[in-house]
């Protein structure tokens, strides 16, 4: 299992490097033709346990009247993730005419690199907090002017499992009043879908990870991990899905693939980019002009109805 343990350093070591400041006030890029609204609490009346990680920065294109968006989730084993770290693929995807938002979440403690944390959530409270940053999306999107009717779920390594896990798993919506039909389609890259089959190979290469990470994030019984799982409610997907992968998460995600192509869903499509590592992808989506922003923006065009 060559690579695995490179695979998880990464998963944190990237994400916490990287600092971007930001501000709470409206702020107006007249030469990328960007608006942007940064630290937006979407707890609304309840109290956050972490009240700085529950916010989110939405970057919106000029000229472009009620245009889609995407509530984009940043990656970092579920410990490490900050929102203004996705700054850059943000105004990418803003720059392709989407409104991108940024979502933060509270984070699990974080124990396996530096800054070392002991406090924490667990699954599934990082889901719930993007399912509120959903109903805030969602309520909101008159005053910002981006459309309510074309919302798009994406993410990055752990955000990607959180994207994924969302739209798969109703009652998180469901709680809220709200439905995983509210989604048009999802945009999971380089994640992992089915966490037993994570915590085993994670165990093959370190079993300290087992205590450092697995049980600290999703807990410690099968049961937990299962219900964490994407995987688990691959009958209930009715989100149309662009998966992305790169060489270290192809493997977490193969069998999620084979499982979508056995049962015939219909409206999904896979992207395997082999020549790129975790590090690689992530960094080449902040590059001005990337590619794969391009496909992905023209993907969520093609899908968006006005």
């Amino acid at each position: 299992m060559k690579g695995i343990k490179k695979y998880v350093i990464i998963l944190t070591i990237l994400f916490v490097s990287c600092k971007q400041n930001s501000d709470d006030v409206k702020r107006i890029d007249n030469n990328l033709q960007l608006t942007e609204y940064n630290d937006i609490s979407y707890y609304g009346n309840k109290i956050s346990s972490q009240p700085d990680k529950t916010k989110l920065n939405i970057v919106m294109p000029n000229g472009v009247k009620n245009p889609p968006v995407i509530l984009w989730i940043g990656g970092g084993a579920w410990a490490y993730v900050d929102r203004n770290k996705e700054m850059g693929i943000c105004k990418n995807f803003a720059k392709n005419g989407i409104c991108a938002i940024s979502v933060g979440h509270r984070l699990s403690p974080a124990l396996i690199s530096e800054p070392i944390s002991l406090k924490g959530i667990k699954h599934p409270e990082h889901v719930k907090d993007i399912a509120l940053a959903f109903k805030w999306i969602y309520e909101n999107a008159e005053k910002y002017g981006y459309s309510k009717n074309d919302i798009y779920v994406g993410g990055y390594s752990s955000g990607a499992h959180l994207t994924a896990l969302l739209a798969m798993d109703n009652k998180y919506l469901n709680d809220l009043g709200l439905s995983n039909k509210l989604i048009k389609a999802i945009i999971p890259i380089a994640g992992g879908y089915n966490i037993p089959e994570y915590k085993e190979k994670l165990m093959e290469e370190d079993s300290s990870y087992i205590q450092k990470h697995i049980n600290p994030v999703f807990g410690e019984t099968i049961e937990e991990q299962i219900d964490a799982s994407p995987i688990t409610y691959i009958d209930s997907l009715i989100t149309p899905l662009l998966m992305i992968t790169e060489s270290y998460s192809y493997q977490f995600s193969k069998d999620f693939e084979r499982i979508l192509v056995e049962k015939k869903v219909k409206d999904f499509q896979v992207l395997n980019i082999h020549n790129k590592d975790h590090s690689e992808l992530w960094k080449e989506l902040n590059d001005d002009n990337n590619i794969y922003i391009k496909f992905i923006s023209d993907y969520i065009k093609n899908k968006t109805t006005n």
